[in-house]
């Protein structure tokens, strides 16, 4: 009898420290969670027969890196809880896609690569990041630019701000061994200021991460340059500027500006065009195809009034294209009376092969997404086919690309979601559009 009650005594013991394990267990992951398991890509680059890429991740499943958790105050509960940071992903493939390594910019808080190019010892990245505790709460960032050696391995790294947010969003080689990479550095949401250098970010950096040259156009609360072109005389950029409109600017080739000019546009800028028919995105990515600028993203096609005589914005994707004088040569409307945005664009013989987002509102909303490729005629200046990337959950086109013969389409994809969160995965697909 003594037996069998201590035998009961120890069994509900058990059960009651196994319990206690699997809450404890339990209350951990959920601390530990993230709501979304980030793991995306947004550049491309291919290298003989591999491929580097860069994006974000919370290196939640990776077999390289291990995923880096901080932690931070709740406002609502004003209590601690664990981040899984989203960090800044390298990653290389060979040539059937499979990961040879990853890595990222070992930072404390969160980070991301929107851009890469390959040098002759290695690759250069650009991106953002959470330099300190502060910027969390202010939801701002430094941008970073970091070389990698052909394995990897961190070389050098810098980080640039003007204003309170900084970011990189692409990065090109100018020919005489340095970097010009673009951005934007604006004042945080409710910061005011007069500041003049601030806005769309253009800067020079020599092969060992030194700053030889900045400039900037755009405005301190909003500008943006997304996408560069090298010319022979210099650099054109677009973006949008400090009303949210799509904007167009050319740089002198020694863009730097004199520390002693105090115009609001430096007199480095050669020229510069406004768009007022974009939505508030601007524009997001440009080809020059012989010397015609294409710029795409969305544009006004309104024609109705509410009741009161105002006119109700409605836009659609489309391309604006001008000159290399800034000259405006036309724009071009996908015409499907729903607010659709093109993202990216590329040049392929007599066509462009443009993605985007689909209803870009719902996209912002936290609705559902998916995206669309379409393909643009130039001699014919129309549209002439279209294929939507439909799949039971979110699929988002960051970047259409061309290597040798072959069109890549990046981003991400949302494929599993229970419990603890939903997982994003990279896409990386070789497309023809046929529809």
């Amino acid at each position: 009898m003594k037996k069998n009650l201590l035998k009961k005594v120890f069994i509900v013991s058990i059960s009651i420290v196994i319990i206690e394990l699997l809450i404890m267990f339990t209350i951990k992951l959920f601390r530990e969670r993230n709501i979304e398991h980030i793991d995306a890509l947004n550049d491309l680059v291919k290298v003989d027969d591999y491929y580097i890429g860069v994006g974000a991740s919370d290196f939640y499943n990776s077999k390289f890196v291990d995923k880096k958790i901080y932690s931070h105050e709740n406002k609502v509960t004003k209590s601690k809880e664990n981040i899984i940071a989203t960090q800044s992903k390298i990653v290389k493939y060979d040539k059937d896609l499979k990961i040879i390594w990853e890595n990222t910019y070992n930072n404390m808080y969160d980070s991301t690569f929107y851009s890469v190019i390959a040098v002759d010892d290695g690759f250069v990245a650009v991106g953002s990041y959470v330099s300190k505790y502060s910027q969390i709460d202010l939801n701002t960032r430094d941008g970073l630019i970091v070389k990698y050696n052909l394995d990897g391995q961190i070389v050098w790294s810098h980080d640039y701000h003007v204003l309170s947010d900084t970011e990189f969003f692409k990065i090109i080689d100018d020919g005489d061994g340095n970097y010009v990479v673009i951005g934007q550095s604006i004042y945080e949401n409710m910061e005011m200021g007069t500041h003049i250098t601030g806005g769309g970010i253009i800067v020079r950096y020599d092969k060992d991460g030194n700053l030889l040259a900045k400039n900037n156009y755009g405005g301190n609360k909003s500008g943006s340059f997304n996408d560069i072109i090298k010319v022979n005389d210099g650099y054109i950029v677009c973006g949008k500027d400090a009303t949210n409109y799509g904007i167009v600017v050319k740089f002198a080739k020694d863009f730097n500006r004199d520390e002693k000019d105090e115009k609001i546009i430096s007199k480095k800028v050669l020229w510069q065009r406004t768009y007022s028919n974009t939505d508030d995105i601007g524009f997001s990515s440009m080809v020059l195809v012989d010397n015609t600028i294409y710029t795409v993203g969305a544009i006004d096609i309104s024609t109705e009034k509410d009741q009161d005589g105002n006119k109700k914005y409605k836009y659609d994707a489309g391309i604006v294209s001008y000159n290399l004088d800034g000259k405006y040569l036309g724009s071009y409307s996908l015409k499907e009376d729903t607010h659709h945005h093109f993202n990216s664009v590329i040049h392929d013989g007599d066509e462009l092969v443009i993605t985007g987002l689909l209803d870009i509102d719902s996209f912002y909303n936290g609705k559902k997404q998916d995206s669309l490729v379409v393909k643009f005629s130039l001699s014919e200046n129309k549209f002439i086919k279209r294929d939507n990337y439909q799949e039971e959950n979110d699929y988002i086109i960051q970047k259409v690309l061309k290597f040798d013969n072959n069109k890549i389409i990046i981003g991400t994809d949302k494929n599993h979601c229970n419990l603890y969160g939903c997982e994003y995965q990279p896409v990386f697909s070789f497309i023809d559009i046929k529809a």
